[in-house]
C-alpha cells in the first residue's frame, strides 16, 4: 500500500529537519554527492524548490510564473535558515488544506497530494544526500516508502518531448523487497533526447535493474550502488545505465583476424 498523504507529511517534516541538521553541519563549500554540487548550490536549489511551492499554497488560482522572483537569502546561515522556515510552512500548509486541493502541477492539473509526495521525496534526497556528504548514517527508509519514492521519480522525469523514436523493447525496474516494477521504453537515438524515457506497459524487458526498493531509488538518484544489478541485452543495459548517470562500460570491440 503506497504511503497516505499524512504519511507523506510525516517524510516532510522527519526528512526535511534531518536535512537541516546536516546542512548545518557542513561547509558551504563541501562537496553533495553524486554529483560535484557544493552544500551552498544543494542548498539553493531546495530552498527554490519549497519557496516556489510555498507560494503556490499560499496563491491559489495564481500562476508561479506570474509571481516577482523572490531573492535568495544572503549568506549560508540565512539559507539554511530560511529551508527550515519553508518546511515548517509547507507542513502547515498543506496539512490545513488536506489532499484534494487542485492547483497546477507541472502545467497539469493537480492536487495537493501530489504537491506533498514530491515535497516528501525532496526532503528524503536532500536528507540523504547532505547525509552522506558530512558521513552521518543516513535515515532508512520502509520499502514500501522507497518504492513510493521509485514511483514518484520514474513519473517525475519522463519525457514529454514529441517525435523520439523509443527502443522496441522495455527495460524493467524490480524492486526485490516489494512488489513494485516498472517499464520504461528508452530513446533510441545518439543526441540529446539520449537520456529520454517514457513508462511503458509490461511485456519482455530487454534489461532489469533490480535491487531492493531503497538501494534502486539511490541508483536512479545516480549514487553507486554495488547491491543493485543491472542485466540483459548489453546496448540496452549500457542504454539504462547512461540514463540515470550509472558509469557505462566501453562499448566491446569486434576482434579483428590479420591472417588467415
Amino acid at each position: 500500500m503506497s504511503p497516505s498523504f499524512s504519511e507523506h507529511l510525516g517524510l516532510l517534516d522527519l526528512h526535511g529537519r534531518a536535512g537541516v541538521a546536516t546542512l548545518e553541519a557542513l561547509s558551504p563549500d563541501a562537496t553533495v554527492p553524486p554529483g560535484e554540487a557544493t552544500a551552498l548550490q544543494a542548498a539553493e536549489d531546495h530552498w527554490a524548490t519549497l519557496e516556489i511551492w510555498s507560494w503556490s499554497l499560499t496563491h491559489p488560482g495564481e500562476h508561479w510564473s506570474d509571481r516577482e522572483d523572490p531573492a535568495t537569502p544572503a549568506g549560508y546561515p540565512a539559507l539554511v535558515a530560511a529551508i527550515a522556515a519553508e518546511i515548517g510552512r509547507l507542513g502547515t500548509a498543506l496539512g490545513q488544506a488536506g489532499p484534494d486541493v487542485s492547483l497546477d502541477y507541472f502545467g497539469r492539473p493537480g492536487t495537493t497530494a501530489d504537491v506533498a509526495r514530491l515535497l516528501a521525496f525532496e526532503a528524503v534526497t536532500m536528507a540523504h544526500t547532505t547525509g552522506l556528504a558530512a558521513g552521518r548514517p543516513a535515515l532508512g527508509l520502509d520499502p514500501a516508502v522507497a518504492s513510493d519514492g521509485v514511483g514518484q521519480a520514474l513519473g517525475h522525469w519522463v519525457s514529454a518531448q514529441p517525435d523520439i523514436v523509443w527502443r522496441s523493447r522495455p527495460v524493467a525496474i524490480r524492486t526485490t523487497d516489494t512488489s513494485g516494477v516498472w517499464y520504461l521504453s528508452l530513446a533510441d537515438v545518439d543526441d540529446d533526447l539520449a537520456g529520454d524515457f517514457r513508462l511503458a506497459s509490461a511485456e519482455s524487458p530487454a534489461a532489469v535493474v533490480e535491487g531492493s526498493a531503497q538501494d534502486v531509488l539511490w541508483w536512479l538518484h545516480g549514487h553507486l550502488v554495488p547491491e543493485v544489478s543491472v542485466t540483459g541485452d548489453e546496448a540496452d543495459v549500457r542504454a539504462v545505465k547512461s540514463v540515470f548517470l550509472q558509469p557505462v562500460e566501453k562499448a566491446r570491440r569486434p576482434k579483428r583476424r590479420w591472417f588467415g
